[in-house]
């Protein structure tokens, strides 16, 4: 959930500076996403947004647009946030206000978290944070932004940037009560799943410091959902409380506040509290003997677990169903086997995290350079060595799932052996000459395709699919490596022989054809190398 996108929605709308004349159409829509209506949410932003586009706010629309996406993303359908997100790319356009791009941003990383492009969900989290650590808190929008940065970062359980970016607004006074209620249940369910990843992977102690931090928040998210009254979000809170006092063993306690909360509150299967309530009562109701009612909602929250890597609420409840079979039929090889595997798997994906985390600082930093080469009048669209474009460019092609093509992905054949036996100054001469040839392709193929230097000796070339045909991707790949078998490498070094294996895929939106182009090239060097792969 995210907070309101502007004042109180219980009470009268207070007009600020910034928001359009027909803002109570996105307070509507924002309402009904909020009270779980997802589907009635996305209808009434559409309906808004065709009434605000012919009117002419464009303030409005692009609320509406990105309540459609939100909403879309929390019932589950990824590749429509997806594409929700890159219209309001789009919509913003080239110059934006940096805080609605990193709120559009952030929608795109989780969004293609859930399709399992978590590199490309990367990228965009790198700007996005960049955009919001670069802002005071004073607005709403920025406050919505800093909220949207935060929620992606902790769906790739990257906990501490996204605890981080809490804290800053957990200690902003200017919002109404409602709005500090979103931050403070947000912040909330991070500690929980925070503790709840730790103690499965074999973390109890650190664990019970984010249980107690839990504690604390979920404190001023009851007085504050009673300050704003709003009970459907009490009883959230005491369902957040409910699981903590579990994990400290108070299990009477933890039945007795659980069974009034999740009575208290739609369980929807999309909210973490619902699939946190569920696995603290089920250990509750175990501990006492019942074990039919706790394999009942363990077997609930597996059902609804996430599809993707970071599910740790799938991940506990297997843990939990471990010691329900332990304590109805004493220990045994095949139960320590099931907590076992809970066990490693979250551990890996702890470990995974670590290696994301480490991704996001280096992204940071890259864009951080970026940018100030950006500021010293440099080009920061195009790779200096091959005068190509970069990541960037490739990242604004990136953000129109809208758009289709097609992909070929080129890799350099033993490229390490070129700097090691010629020198890393033959290696460059080689990727420029490489690069001149994916250019010259292009150009071939009609001259609206899109040139980058993908990695290190990587090049990708995305051609737009045309409603009429276009260029055949893999004639194009296949003229490419034969053009890079008859250059005359000779000229740079004596005994060179440069050869370059293609991945081919699409047409599809951008990021899915180029990631098929990058599985089918890996298959192409595995084959034999100096070859095309399609898709």
């Amino acid at each position: 959930m995210r907070p309101p996108e502007r004042g109180d929605a219980a009470g009268a709308v207070e007009h600020v500076t910034g928001f359009g004349p027909y803002d109570l159409l996105a307070e509507w829509a924002h309402r009904l996403y909020l009270d779980g209506f997802g589907e009635r949410a996305i209808t009434a932003a559409r309906e808004g947004l065709a009434f605000c586009e012919a009117a002419g706010d464009e303030r409005t629309a692009r609320y509406l647009q990105f309540i459609a996406g939100v909403a879309l993303h929390q019932l589950g359908r990824a590749t429509e946030a997806s594409e929700e997100a890159g219209h309001l790319l789009d919509r913003l356009g080239t110059g934006a206000d940096p805080v609605w791009r990193a709120k559009a941003l952030a929608l795109l990383a989780e969004a293609r978290v859930d399709l399992g492009q978590t590199a490309l969900a990367m990228d965009h989290l790198a700007e996005g944070r960049m955009i919001v650590s670069a802002q005071p808190l004073r607005t709403y929008d920025q406050l919505s932004a800093t909220m949207s940065v935060a929620l992606a970062l902790r769906a790739l359980a990257l906990f501490e940037p996204a605890d981080e970016l809490m804290r800053q607004m957990l200690a902003a006074t200017f919002p109404p009560p409602r709005v500090q209620l979103n931050v403070a249940q947000e912040a909330a369910v991070l500690q929980v799943s925070w503790g709840a990843m730790l103690e499965v992977s074999g973390r109890p102690d650190e664990a019970r410091g984010h249980y107690a931090a839990a504690g604390s928040v979920i404190a001023r998210m009851r007085a504050l959902a009673l300050e704003a009254g709003y009970p459907e979000m009490l009883a959230r809170a005491e369902a957040l409380e409910g699981f903590v006092a579990q994990r400290g063993g108070e299990d009477a306690l933890a039945e007795a506040r659980l069974r009034p909360a999740m009575a208290g509150f739609r369980l929807r299967e999309e909210l973490v509290e619902t699939q946190v309530a569920r696995v603290g009562l089920a250990l509750a109701v175990a501990a006492r003997g019942g074990h039919a009612e706790a394999r009942d909602l363990l077997a609930a929250v597996r059902r609804a677990s996430s599809t993707t890597q970071l599910d740790v609420w799938g991940m506990t409840a297997m843990a939990a169903e471990a010691r329900t079979a332990v304590l109805e039929h004493g220990d045994h090889p095949g139960v320590e086997a099931l907590r076992t595997l809970s066990r490693i798997a979250l551990a890996r994906l702890w470990e995974d995290r670590e290696s994301r985390f480490e991704t996001l600082r280096d992204r940071v930093r890259q864009r951080e350079m970026a940018e100030q080469h950006a500021r010293l009048g440099r080009a920061s669209l195009v790779d200096p060595l091959t005068g190509l474009g970069n990541r960037r460019r490739l990242q604004q092609v990136l953000e129109r799932p809208d758009r289709r093509f097609s992909a070929v992905l080129l890799d350099v054949d033993g490229f390490t052996a070129v700097n090691d036996e010629h020198s890393h100054e033959t290696g460059d001469a080689v990727l420029r000459a490489v690069a001149a040839l994916v250019a010259d392709a292009a150009d071939a193929a009609g001259g609206t395709g899109v040139v980058v230097r993908y990695g290190g000796d990587e090049f990708a070339l995305l051609l737009p699919a045309a409603p009429g045909g276009g260029p055949d991707p893999l004639v194009v790949a296949e003229n490419l490596l034969d053009g890079v078998r008859k250059a005359p490498w000779i000229d740079l070094a004596v005994g060179l022989r440069v050869t370059a294996s293609a991945g081919v895929a699409g047409p599809a939106p951008a990021a899915e054809a180029l990631r098929d182009a990058d599985l089918a090239c890996t298959a192409a060097k595995r084959a034999g190398r100096d070859r095309v792969h399609v898709a």
